[in-house]
């Protein structure tokens, strides 16, 4: 069922580009502001969140009971059921045409919406905004891959993952999470609450989605084992890193690896990342980059995050359909 009803959402998604005809969240946006409101709800952390949560799921669990209870043939029902609530679980908007519209303007050196879209991008989340002249495009183009990461990530493969987990119930829960983030104040008790448990539900995911990236991408740079044990760093941290590991872009472990080395040896390996990184980003995009300069090599790694990041959704769709088989 899990397999099935997956196959199917991803190809409406595939000719549709979204799910957006389902995205309607004014309910729930109502359903968090009646709960911050009753007397007494505020004053206990976490309390609105969990409540704006359950409430939800036990709908689903109830229209579950009651389509096997009512049916001798409860097949068709259950997979409505997991379609639709998987539809309805997808991110908001099409990352794949965010980055395109990133790149149509980059291409033609339009800064100040660029840096308006990653405003519109960024949200809730914990990435930094741009601080300084907007028209530093390496500047841009790091907090642009850093921000495709994690929206790449929380649109889908998140949902996908929790949705193998739990089915209808997982992939629900995330999504409600992630709006309850996105629909509270910034900076505010709420939203600072939400992330907080957001970290811990996306903790398994982001590090299943670094070991995706480095297997298909570069596995040798992608700097899996600081990251898979890093309990200190955001979300967004850990995939921007493991995303620039993979495509063999600098990171922070590297750095601190090259700052251990003499000059010499600095030289080589800076000389193999830069060899290793064109033959990735030619793979990827068919692009022959010959120079590290900026910000065409930031730019360069903008075009091949999303190949990247398909062959990610592309192998565990492989992967679960082979695990079907032999189940």
């Amino acid at each position: 069922m899990i397999f099935l009803s997956l196959v199917v959402v991803l190809g409406i998604v595939y000719w549709l580009g979204s799910a957006s005809v389902l995205h309607y969240d004014g309910w729930f946006r109502w359903l968090i502001n009646r709960l911050q409101k009753v007397p007494g709800f505020s004053s206990v952390p976490g309390l609105p969140l969990a409540l704006s949560l359950v409430i939800p799921l036990a709908v689903i669990v109830v229209l579950f009971v009651i389509i096997n209870q009512a049916f001798d043939n409860p097949w068709f029902g259950l997979f409505l059921l997991y379609s639709i609530v998987l539809l309805y679980s997808l991110g908001r908007g099409n990352i794949v045409a965010d980055v395109k519209e990133y790149i149509e303007l980059a291409t033609r050196g339009d800064s100040v919406a660029a840096a308006q879209l990653l405003d519109r991008l960024r949200g809730n989340s914990d990435v930094d905004p741009v601080v300084g002249d907007v028209s530093d495009w390496r500047t841009l183009h790091t907090e642009a891959l850093k921000i495709i990461a994690y929206r790449g990530f929380e649109r889908t493969f998140a949902v996908l993952f929790w949705f193998f987990i739990a089915g209808p119930f997982g992939a629900l829960l995330y999504r409600l999470s992630v709006l309850y983030r996105d629909f509270s104040e910034h900076d505010s008790e709420a939203a600072k609450m939400a992330s907080k448990w957001l970290w811990l539900l996306e903790f398994p995911s982001v590090r299943l989605m670094g070991v995706t990236w480095a297997f298909v991408g570069n596995f040798e740079t992608c700097p899996l084992r600081n990251n898979l044990l890093d309990v200190q760093s955001s979300s967004e941290h850990v995939l921007n890193e493991c995303l620039r590991g993979a495509l063999g872009a600098p990171t922070e472990c590297s750095a601190q690896e090259l700052a251990t080395l003499n000059p010499e040896q600095k030289a080589e390996m800076q000389e193999e990342m830069e060899e290793e990184t064109q033959d990735i980003i030619e793979d990827l995009t068919g692009d022959v980059i010959t120079t590290h300069s900026e910000p065409a090599y930031s730019f360069a790694l903008i075009k091949s995050s999303v190949p990247l990041y398909t062959r990610a959704l592309l192998f565990w769709v492989c992967a679960i359909a082979f695990a079907t088989l032999i189940v």
